[in-house]
C-alpha cells in the first residue's frame, strides 16, 4: 500500500506541519507513505523548518485499488477525482471546512438550507476514512454520521526542549496574547485592566521571540476560536505560563485543552471580564496556586510526540487492512 499524503507547498503554518508529522512518522514506522506537494510544479516544496521530518517525495499520486490518499480540510474537493484508492479525510480544522463548504455553496447560488458540494464526504456511496486532529473535530464528524479516528500531532522536539530551558527562568508581570484570535474580547479585558498588567501581542515575531515571550510571561489568555488542538497554548504551557481559555471549539472539552474549569470562561456572561481578570491577578501574583494544573498540561503536551506514533501506526495499519479489502473486491 502507498500513502499519498497531500500537502500545499512551501506553506509553514499548524495543518501543513501535521502532515509533515504524519509523513515522517509513517516512515518511521516501516509505511510506504510520501508527500504530495501542490502545485506539483514548485521546484522547492518542503520549507525550511520542515526539512527535519525528511518526507519521501511523490510527484504523481497513484490512484490504484491498493492505495489510499490523505488530504486535510484544503483538499477536500480532490477527493472526488479519485477513483480506485481510498479517499482519507483528516479533518484539522473544523471551521475551515464549514468556511470552504459556505463559499462553495454561495458560488453556486444554493440558499443557506442547499447542499455543499462538499458533503460527499459523508455520504457512505464515497467511502471515506476521518480522521480527526482533535476530540471537537471528532464529534463533530459523528454528529455528521460518519466514525472517526484520532491523528493528533505534537510540538516538535526542538521547540519543547527550547521551552524547558525557559520555563524555570524569571517571570515579569506580563500577558500574552494571540491578537489574530478573540481580540476583541481580549480588548475588553485590556481596557478593564488594572495600569500594572502589560499586556503583549504575540505578532511580527520569530519562533524563537515569541518562545523568548512566553517563557517571561506568567499567563497567556486565548479567546480565539479554537478550530483545533492549537499550537500556541500547549507552548504557552511547556514555557511556564498559566493558560486561561474560553469554551469555543476544542476548548469547551478536557480532552484537547486539558484545563481545569476554573482556567476556561464563556465571554458570553456578563461577569467574564472581572473574572477573568481576577484569575489573572492570581496567575501574576501567585502563579503557586495553578502549579498543579499546569504541571499536568505540561506533561500531557510532552507526551503527544509518542501517542501520535501510536495513532499513525493504528491509522495505517488499519488503512492497510481497508486497502487490501478494496484490492480484493476490484481483482
Amino acid at each position: 500500500m502507498k500513502v499519498h499524503v497531500l500537502c500545499p507547498a512551501s506553506s509553514v503554518t499548524g495543518g501543513p506541519e501535521a502532515l509533515h508529522q504524519f509523513v515522517d512518522a509513517g516512515q518511521q514506522l516501516g509505511f510506504d507513505i510520501g508527500m504530495v506537494y501542490l502545485p506539483e510544479d514548485d521546484p522547492d516544496p518542503t520549507p525550511a523548518v520542515f526539512r527535519l521530518y525528511a518526507p519521501r517525495i511523490w510527484r504523481d499520486l497513484a490512484d490504484a485499488p491498493g492505495n489510499a490518499v490523505v488530504v486535510p480540510e484544503t483538499g477536500t474537493a480532490q477527493l472526488l477525482s479519485l477513483r480506485h484508492a481510498t479517499r482519507v479525510h483528516w479533518w484539522l480544522s473544523v471551521e475551515h471546512f464549514q468556511l470552504r463548504a459556505e463559499a462553495m455553496r454561495q458560488a453556486q447560488g444554493g440558499g443557506a438550507s442547499a447542499a455543499s458540494p462538499l458533503d460527499f464526504v459523508f455520504d457512505p456511496r464515497f467511502g471515506v476514512v476521518h480522521l480527526t486532529q482533535s476530540e471537537y473535530a471528532r464529534q463533530w464528524v459523528e454528529r455528521q454520521g460518519a466514525p472517526a479516528l484520532m491523528l493528533t500531532d505534537y510540538i516538535r522536539d526542538e521547540i519543547v526542549e527550547r521551552a524547558r530551558r525557559l520555563r524555570t527562568g524569571p517571570k515579569d508581570p506580563l500577558v500574552a496574547y494571540n491578537p489574530k484570535k478573540g481580540l476583541e474580547f481580549t480588548q475588553r479585558l485590556m481596557a478593564a485592566s488594572p495600569p500594572d498588567i502589560t499586556w503583549v501581542p504575540i505578532e511580527n515575531m520569530s519562533p524563537a521571540e515569541v518562545a523568548a515571550l512566553l517563557g517571561r510571561a506568567r499567563a497567556y489568555v486565548d479567546f480565539g476560536p479554537h478550530p483545533g488542538r492549537d499550537r500556541i497554548p500547549r507552548e504557552a504551557v511547556l514555557c511556564g505560563c498559566t493558560v486561561i481559555t474560553n469554551t469555543q471549539g476544542s476548548a469547551a472539552n478536557g480532552v484537547d485543552v486539558p484545563l481545569p474549569p476554573s482556567l476556561k470562561f464563556d465571554e458570553r456572561h456578563p461577569l467574564t471580564v472581572p473574572q477573568v481578570l481576577q484569575r489573572l491577578r492570581e496567575a501574576l501574583t501567585q502563579p503557586q496556586r495553578f502549579a498543579e494544573p499546569m504541571a499536568a498540561y505540561c506533561r500531557w503536551v510532552e507526551d503527544q510526540r509518542r501517542v501520535f506514533f501510536d495513532e499513525v501506526f493504528t491509522v495505517l495499519a488499519t488503512l492497510e487492512a481497508q486497502a487490501a479489502q478494496r484490492a480484493r473486491r476490484s481483482a
